[in-house]
């Protein structure tokens, strides 16, 4: 029995927990979250894992005598697990969850249960009895359910024979059929679709549809007293059919029209548009003899699925088979079985739960980013009502800001279209809450003492440490680092155009136009010079245009559009289907020209119409290409047409609506302003003339031009200080930008990360083949080179903390160079006295910057949505995106000792053995930083989920596959007391092959799988070739050291 309990056990129930919740993830992606909570994360045998787990947490503090020893941090990390999953379990078991949803001038005291329901009721003679039953329904795994219920004195029995995801009806051909028609109606802002069967009476979106068996049974069908409005009849192979209004009829297929009288009767035509002028149908597919089935669309249940439940009743000896219909966050529409005194009727969905107090709606109000329809934040003004205790209270609840009563926790979730009602998340879990909150901070602080007491691992091998490492310092000259701090300037005469025809405006100009405000799309206020770097790098994938920067580049294009007609700008990928399509050679620019034919139709149109009608699942590379394409056309058109510069605020617009030129004013509701119409006209004008007198040799008087432009651009200037200065950035933010954009910081690190770890990782070998040499004494210069770069780097962080307000590591490129800055950071604190660990952060620093640089990270400074403005959220992925920089520079020293593995001889045997140790050592403290990092980053995740919505652990696919990434680097930590695992080459090989664990969670969830953290579910990014090399790679170097560790017997 003490075998299940023992630290071998331990470390078996980890892994089976990391893997069995990261196939959860797979099987949530593929059929839906309920499938995954069934078969895994609500099933029996993982409850038991968990128990099994946390008793084995209390033995082994109690088998290595972790209390007697005063291993204080130990002791509380250990233990607090324990309590985080008792928590859990509370939350399991004893909360609940729903939504309420209230409109303006209205109040409510109910909820709708998240979790799904049967719920009955019954009436019989004059009583009324309700009761429900929680079900979890999902379309892989058992769905059984048998209950028996005595109701007024009745057997009543209740099976599920079986569920229908995302059920439908579709019309098949039986030769025992009736003939059914399909009406396919465009009511509720969709197509929907409806079938009537002969003998039957619809009413459709207030259209009475009478489908008779004779001319003479339809004249004479009326509705409640209410004549029909559409009589349809079959008769000898042919349908007819009579309106009680006028109708026009179009043929979808000729686009030809009719008008239909009243009353008359008229051939009915399938696939033809029918239109009262109110209302429009169409009659789509008929059978003669033909029958509706139901089928599944989709397996997968997503939260909004619909749900077929075929039920079996039994009332006493009567059975029913029917189907009801339902999903999660609706009530569900009830079938009602009757029985003589007995009228049993059964929902599925959820469930209405009531409170003992109500809130009341005072108002919904909506904030937007300027000038754009995207929320920046909303909030519902509410009174909370409690008559048991005399509280009549006002309160404001939005986004990360929520309110609390007996119990209760309210969120603002969403909101009705017409922005007259809201959507209130509700959350009743006060023990589970309070019990989880307690034990993530005692968890924080035995992690921290972990770093600070000297009877924890971390203290052991810093001491181990210290009798490897040569402590001997030699301070040299620092080798001149000005070339990488400097700016280069290319003077413009120097520049030369990449086609004759091609002008440019005037440098000076252009660096001027750089410090104008502008509104992008999203609302926010950025300098010139960011817009025009990021068209130019969405439209050729660079920053600048033959050496012309992108300020200059993209204001000659505004301002001489008719020759940059034939430039070469349009980057159309390496697609020889593309080149075709447009006529030109397959190189890796086109004009914008080249997309056009001589009669101005758009050469893509076909393709695009083609490709955008697809499944995005289903497109394909040279799909998405074309639409990258597309898009990069469309980008140059909006700058030819000036759309994008949106300089000109609006008079006394209550949503600091800037605008741009526009080039189409007709049946448009795009807000203009006189003054932007005067503005572009006059400065397009003077900017075209300056840029021909000054390239056709007039030089004085171009220059005068560029004189009448400056001063355009300055009154410009004071005219958006005077109308737009609610929005405007303060001047030193704007120069910080500016600074940001010209010095390319974090590209120019790139290089310069990587060249010193190049230096590191020569030294390195050096010292192996020479130990005797001195190339430890030029290790304080290179330490001293990265912590130049680390500087730089830190200010490049704070410069863009600084531009937008928030935490730089919001978006994918922001994430990543702050993971390298983390990077960095680790190296400096633990492996500076290393030059192997140094080697390995430099070259980790460098690569994920150099990652940073590709394409599809877009390094653009975007809002963020009101969800994601919480203090929590800004703490949270700080330390998880930290913790990454840590355990990859863990795997890069884990790489680097199985190099070193592999070089081993007889002769370097002591020296690589000595290397091996101290790297192994560093690589530990480095992995126990990150899993503290990753650790508290992770359940700090849940705190802001908690106070946002209401839910702190919901199994979303990035906080599961963080918590495997937990669990795998647990397991290597502990694998030194696992039997059989305890070998220096086994540590190091996990630490190479543990980091999939955090791949996955950084870019697989992200693009592989479906979530709240989900970028690209569906359409997923196709894996580069070189991950399949660099595992090959791995796979080779591991297989060597393990054989030259084999062969010279070492652990």
């Amino acid at each position: 029995m003490k075998r299940f309990f023992s630290t071998s056990f331990a470390g078996i129930y980890i892994l089976v927990f990391a893997v069995s919740i990261g196939v959860a993830t797979f099987i949530e992606n593929d059929f839906g979250t309920s499938s995954a909570m069934k078969l895994i994360y609500q099933a029996l045998w993982f409850e038991v894992l968990l128990t099994l787990f946390s008793i084995t947490l209390v033995v082994n503090v109690v088998k290595y005598k972790m209390i007697e020893q005063k291993r204080w941090p130990l002791v509380i990390f250990h233990l607090s697990m324990v309590m985080i999953l008792v928590g859990a379990g509370i939350t399991r078991y004893f909360s609940y969850e729903g939504t309420m949803h209230i409109r303006e001038g209205e109040s409510s005291n109910t909820i709708l249960s998240r979790d799904t329901h049967l719920n009955f009721q019954a009436s019989s003679n004059g009583n009324m009895y309700e009761f429900s039953e929680p079900v979890l329904f999902s379309s892989i795994g058992s769905n059984a359910f048998d209950e028996k219920y005595n109701v007024a004195g009745r057997s009543i029995r209740v099976e599920v024979q079986d569920i229908l995801p995302n059920p439908t009806n579709v019309l098949a051909q039986s030769s025992s059929g009736q003939p059914i028609l399909k009406i396919v109606y465009g009511g509720s802002g969709s197509r929907q679709e409806f079938y009537i069967a002969e003998g039957e009476r619809r009413t459709l979106f207030g259209l009475n549809f009478d489908f008779s068996q004779s001319l003479e049974d339809s004249s004479a069908v009326d509705f409640t007293d209410t004549p029909a409005d559409v009589n349809i009849y079959f008769s000898d192979g042919e349908l007819f059919f009579k309106s009680r209004s006028s109708l026009s009829e179009m043929v979808m297929l000729t686009q030809t029209q009719t008008a239909l009288s009243a009353t008359q009767v008229y051939p009915l035509k399938l696939r033809s548009l029918y239109d009262n002028g109110d209302k429009g149908f169409v009659f789509g597919d008929f059978l003669p003899s033909g029958e509706l089935k139901m089928i599944s669309t989709g397996r997968k249940l997503e939260n909004s699925s619909t749900i077929g439940v075929s039920l079996k009743v039994t009332i006493d000896e009567v059975e029913f088979q029917r189907y009801v219909f339902g999903r999660n966050g609706g009530e569900g529409h009830a079938e009602v079985f009757n029985v003589e005194g007995m009228d049993f009727s059964v929902s599925f969905g959820s469930k209405r739960i009531q409170l003992p107090f109500s809130v009341y709606l005072n108002e919904f109000i909506m904030d937007r980013y300027p000038g754009t329809d995207s929320p920046e934040s909303y909030a519902s003004e509410v009174t909370l009502i409690d008559e048991r205790k005399q509280i009549r209270e006002n309160h404001r609840i939005y986004m990360n800001h929520v309110l609390d009563h007996d119990g209760f926790r309210f969120f603002q979730s969403s909101f009705d279209q017409d922005e007259l009602g809201t959507y209130l998340s509700v959350n009743h879990d006060y023990w589970g809450t309070i019990i989880t909150y307690f034990s993530y901070a005692f968890f924080t602080l035995g992690l921290v003492l972990v770093f600070f007491s000297k009877k924890t691992r971390f203290y052991i091998l810093s001491q181990k440490l210290k009798t490897l490492q040569d402590n001997r310092f030699i301070l040299l000259p620092l080798i001149c680092v000005s070339s990488f701090i400097s700016q280069p300037y290319i003077a413009q005469e120097s520049i030369k155009p990449i086609i004759p025809e091609l002008f440019y405006v005037d440098n000076d100009h252009a660096e001027l136009f750089n410090t104008v405000i502008v509104q992008d799309f999203k609302g926010r206020m950025k300098p010139m010079q960011t817009l025009s770097n990021e068209l130019l790098r969405k439209v050729t994938g660079k920053s600048n245009y033959g050496g012309v920067s992108a300020s200059t580049t993209i204001l000659s294009m505004y301002a001489d559009a008719q020759n940059w007609y034939s430039a070469p700008i349009v980057g159309f990928g390496k697609h020889d289907g593309i080149a075709e399509i447009i006529g030109v050679s397959s190189d890796n620019l086109s004009s914008y020209k080249d997309f056009f034919f001589e009669d101005g139709s758009y050469k893509l149109s076909g393709q695009i119409r083609e490709v955008t009608a697809k499944n995005p699942v289903e497109r394909g590379t040279y799909d998405k290409q074309l639409i990258k394409v597309d898009e990069r056309v469309n980008i140059v058109g909006m700058i030819f047409s000036g759309s994008f510069f949106k300089v000109i605020p609006i008079e006394g617009d209550e949503n600091n609506t800037w605008v741009g030129e526009r080039f189409s004013r007709e049946n448009s509701d795009e807000p203009t302003s006189p003054i932007a119409e005067s503005f572009f006209s006059t400065y397009r004008r003077a900017l075209f003339d300056a840029i021909q007198l000054s390239e056709g040799g007039d030089y004085n008087t171009g220059s005068k031009i560029y004189e009448l432009c400056n001063q355009i651009i300055f009154e410009l200037k004071q005219y958006q200080t005077l109308h737009g200065a609610a929005v405007i950035p303060s001047k030193s933010r704007i120069a910080t930008e500016i600074a940001l954009n010209n010095s390319n910081v974090f590209n120019r690190l790139a290089l310069y990360y990587f060249l010193l770890g190049m230096l590191f990782l020569g030294l390195l070998f050096y010292s192996v083949f020479s130990p005797d040499g001195h190339a430890k004494k030029f290790r304080t210069v290179l330490v001293v080179l990265v912590a130049i770069g680390f500087f730089f780097h830190t200010s490049g962080l704070g410069a863009r903390w600084y531009i937008t307000g928030r935490a730089p590591w919001s978006n994918g490129y922001e994430s990543m160079i702050y993971i390298a800055w983390t990077s960095v950071l680790a190296g400096l604190i633990f492996t500076r006295k290393s030059l192997g660990a140094m080697a390995a952060t430099m070259v980790l620093g460098g690569a994920v910057l150099l990652i940073a640089m590709l394409s599809y990270l877009d390094p653009e400074i975007t809002p963020l949505v009101p969800v994601l403005k919480s203090y929590w959220l800004t703490i949270h992925v700080s330390l998880i995106a930290g913790s990454y920089g840590f355990l990859m520079l863990g795997a890069i020293i884990g790489f680097i000792n199985l190099l070193m593995y592999a070089i081993l001889s007889t002769k370097n045997k002591s020296t690589i053995i000595k290397i091996i140790k101290e790297m192994t050592y560093i690589s530990e403290m480095t992995l126990t930083g990150g899993i503290v990092l990753l650790s508290v980053g992770t359940y700090l995740g849940g705190v802001w989920a908690n106070e946002s919505w209401g839910r702190y652990w919901g199994w979303d696919a990035k906080e599961t596959w963080a918590l495997v990434s937990i669990l795998v680097y647990a397991f290597i930590l502990h694998m030194r007391l696992i039997p059989g695992l305890k070998s220096i080459f086994s540590y190091n090989f996990a630490t190479l092959f543990g980091l999939s664990s955090v791949i996955m969670t950084y870019f697989g969830v992200n693009y592989y799988l479906s979530g709240l953290h989900s970028y690209a579910a569906g359409d997923p990014v196709p894996i580069p070739m070189w991950v399949y090399y660099a595992i090959a790679a791995a796979a080779i170097v591991s297989f060597i050291a393990y054989m030259k560790k084999n062969k010279h017997e070492i652990s």
